[in-house]
C-alpha cells in the first residue's frame, strides 16, 4: 500500500508542478505572439495526445513523468541551420522576438512555480496544518521546556523550529531559544554550534544537539495495521517485555523490532491494569523488521494552526520567500563544499515523501507541494545550461553587449550543463537508494 501511495503521490505532485511550470512558458509565449508547437507533460512515448484545431498546438501526456517541455516555432535549429520557415510565419518565431520577450518567456516557468507555492501555502494555512509542539530537556533537568520562539520569531511546530534554525545557521547568526517551563516561566536558552554543522548528514535539529522531549514515548500501541501476524496485540497494550528483555520506551521497542526481522517473539504487556502474554511474528521489509503497529499519539502535544485568508496569504508570501532564499543558500553551500551532498534528495525520496504526506491529509500534501514547487523554481533558475537559468544568462549577456552569445560557446555550454545535471542526478539517485534501502 505504501508503494502504491508513493507512486500515486509522485505522479500527482510532479504532474501538477511540471504542468504549471510549463504553462508559465506557454502563456507568456502566447502573450508575446509566439506560436507554440507542442505542450508536453513528461517525456517519451505519448499516452494522450490532442491537437488544437485553431492554434495547431499539440498537447500530450507522456510515459516518463520527470519533466516536460514547450516547443515553440523557431527559424533555426540548435545547430544554427535554417528551419525553412515561411516568411509570413517568421513573426511568430521565438528566436525572432526581442531579447526582453525571450527573457520573459523563459523566466515565466520558474516564476509560475513560485506563484504556485504561494497558492499552496495559502490553502495550507487556511485549511490548517498540524504538528508536534516543540519541547526539549535542558542539562540534566528532566523537566520538559516548550520552545515558543527562535530569535524572537514565534514557533508552534517542530517544522517552524527547523526552518528558523536552518535560516540562522545558513546566515551564521547566533541562535537564542525562548523556552516556557511547566510553571509558565520564560527562559532564554542560547545554542552554540560549529559553522561546519551543515556538513553533517541528517536532521539539523538533532545535529545541533537539542535534547528533544518526545511526546508519549511509552511503548503503547495506538493502531494495528497488519493483523495477520498481530492477532493477539490490542490497541492500548503497553509493551513491557519482549523475549524477557525490558522495554522502557517506544524508541527501544522500535529499535528491537527493526533489529530482529523474521523473529517469533514473546510479548508481555499491560492491558486493562493486567499483565498479558502472547506471541507475535516480526516481518521483514528490505531486511528491516516491522510489526505493523504504530504508537498511541499524545494529543495534548499536538497543535493545529489555522489562519484567515489575509494572514494565510501574508504567511504564504513569507514562507515562499524563506524557502526560496534558504534553497539558494543551501545550493551555494553545496557548491563550495560547506554542506553535505548526502542530504541531496532525488525522485525516489520525493515519491516516498509524496506518498506519506498524501496519507497524512490534504494540508500536509499541499505543504509538500509548496516546498517542491519552490525547489523546482529555484533549480530552474540556476545558471546551468539546459536549465531556464542558463538561457537567462545568455539573454543577460545579449542585453549587456547587444549581441547574441556565439553559437559555439552555447553548444559547449550545453554539453557542460548536461554533464553537471547528470552528476547531480546520479548523486541524488544514489542518496535515495542508500536512504531508502539501507
Amino acid at each position: 500500500m505504501e508503494l502504491i501511495n508513493s507512486i500515486i503521490g509522485f505522479i500527482i505532485a510532479i504532474g501538477i508542478l511540471v504542468t504549471f511550470h510549463e504553462y508559465g512558458h506557454f502563456i507568456v509565449a502566447r502573450f508575446c505572439n509566439v506560436k507554440v508547437l507542442k505542450f508536453s507533460v513528461g517525456f517519451g512515448k505519448p499516452i494522450i495526445t490532442k491537437k488544437d484545431k485553431d492554434t495547431d498546438t499539440e498537447y500530450s501526456i507522456c510515459m516518463i513523468p520527470l519533466g516536460g517541455y514547450v516547443q515553440m516555432l523557431e527559424s533555426k535549429n540548435q545547430d544554427g541551420d535554417s528551419n525553412n520557415i515561411q516568411e509570413n510565419d517568421l513573426k511568430y518565431c521565438f528566436d525572432k522576438k526581442n531579447v526582453f520577450q525571450r527573457f520573459a518567456i523563459v523566466a515565466a516557468g520558474p516564476i509560475f512555480n513560485l506563484i504556485l507555492a504561494i497558492i499552496f501555502f495559502t490553502f495550507t494555512y487556511m485549511n490548517g496544518i498540524g504538528g508536534i509542539k516543540p519541547a526539549i530537556n535542558i542539562s540534566d533537568n528532566t523537566e520538559k521546556f516548550q520552545i515558543i520562539s527562535v530569535n524572537d520569531t514565534n514557533v508552534s511546530r517542530w517544522q517552524d523550529v527547523r526552518i528558523e534554525i536552518l535560516n540562522n545557521v545558513m546566515n551564521e547568526q547566533p541562535i537564542l531559544l525562548t523556552l516556557l517551563s511547566n510553571d509558565k516561566e520564560k527562559i532564554e536558552y542560547p545554542i552554540t554550534y560549529n559553522s561546519s554543522i551543515l556538513n553533517s548528514e541528517g536532521d539539523i535539529i538533532q545535529n545541533i544537539g537539542l535534547n528533544i522531549s518526545y511526546p508519549n514515548n511509552e511503548a503503547i500501541i495506538g493502531t494495528v495495521t497488519n493483523k495477520d501476524n498481530n492477532k493477539n496485540i490490542k490497541i492500548g497494550d503497553k509493551i513491557i517485555f519482549i523475549n524477557e528483555i525490558s522495554i522502557n520506551s517506544w524508541t527501544e521497542f522500535v529499535r528491537f523490532i527493526h533489529s530482529n526481522p523474521n523473529e517469533l517473539i514473546k510479548i508481555v504487556a499491560e492491558r486493562d491494569d493486567k499483565r498479558v502474554e502472547y506471541e507475535s511474528k516480526i516481518l521483514s521489509k528490505n531486511g528491516i523488521g516491522f510489526l505493523g503497529v504504530s504508537k498511541k499519539n499524545d494529543l495534548s502535544q499536538f497543535v493545529k494552526v489555522r489562519y484567515d485568508f489575509n494572514d494565510s496569504f501574508s504567511k504564504a508570501l513569507n514562507s515562499t520567500t524563506d524557502y526560496t532564499l534558504l534553497t539558494f543558500k543551501m545550493i551555494g553551500r553545496l557548491v563550495v563544499g560547506d554542506a553535505n551532498v548526502k542530504n541531496l534528495s532525488g525522485p525516489l525520496s520525493i515519491a516516498q515523501f509524496s506518498g506519506r504526506s498524501l496519507e497524512m491529509g490534504l494540508s500536509y500534501f499541499l505543504y509538500l507541494l509548496a516546498i517542491l514547487s519552490v525547489s523546482l523554481g529555484v533549480l530552474n533558475l540556476l545558471p546551468i545550461p539546459m536549465l531556464d537559468g542558463g538561457h537567462l544568462v545568455y539573454y543577460t549577456y545579449e542585453i549587456i553587449t547587444g549581441r547574441e552569445l556565439p553559437q559555439t560557446i552555447q553548444a559547449g555550454a550545453q554539453i557542460a550543463g548536461l554533464a553537471i545535471l547528470g552528476m547531480i542526478m546520479i548523486i541524488a539517485f544514489y542518496n535515495d537508494f542508500v536512504r531508502i534501502f539501507s
